[in-house]
């Protein structure tokens, strides 16, 4: 015997219906990235930040341990190293090195603070401090031992 649904369409096998769209799981990992990339990338893009001035005290302070290792390592000559309008120079019995004097101005858009040191056959000098500036300003403090770092 049949039954009444029998020649219904309940019965009836219909395909799955493909669908073309995005899940909540992959829209949230999508904006997550994009947060994180956005919140990574765009102090970049705000104009000079402290990266210039920090990049300018690190290569400050690698050149006056150049000259300080030049004075241990000739110890018949007096080394110097000189900060006048954003020039560094690296001189050894007067000579002005090959390379310098160093402008920061031009390479990392800065101003730093005069100074000027004498190191001695030990790698010691006068302790002194230079500021680098745009804001926020950046001080590179040289210790008497001859010692350079950010303080």
């Amino acid at each position: 015997m049949l039954s009444k649904y029998s020649n219904s369409n309940i019965f009836r096998y219909k395909p799955p219906v493909k669908q073309a769209a995005f899940s909540l799981i992959e829209l949230i990992v999508v904006i997550v990235i994009v947060g994180i990339l956005a919140a990574v990338a765009a102090p970049k893009f705000t104009g000079s930040s402290d990266f210039e001035t920090r990049a300018a005290a690190s290569e400050l302070i690698v050149r006056l341990r150049f000259a300080q290792q030049l004075s241990m390592n000739n110890t018949q000559r007096t080394t110097s190293a000189s900060i006048s309008s954003n020039q560094l120079t690296i001189a050894q019995d007067g000579t002005t090195l090959s390379g310098y004097p160093f402008d920061f101005a031009s390479a990392y858009s800065v101003t730093l603070s005069d100074a000027s040191f004498t190191f001695n056959s030990s790698g010691s000098t006068t302790a002194s401090t230079i500021t680098i500036t745009p804001n926020p300003a950046v001080r590179v403090c040289v210790e008497n031992t001859g010692f350079a770092w950010q303080c």
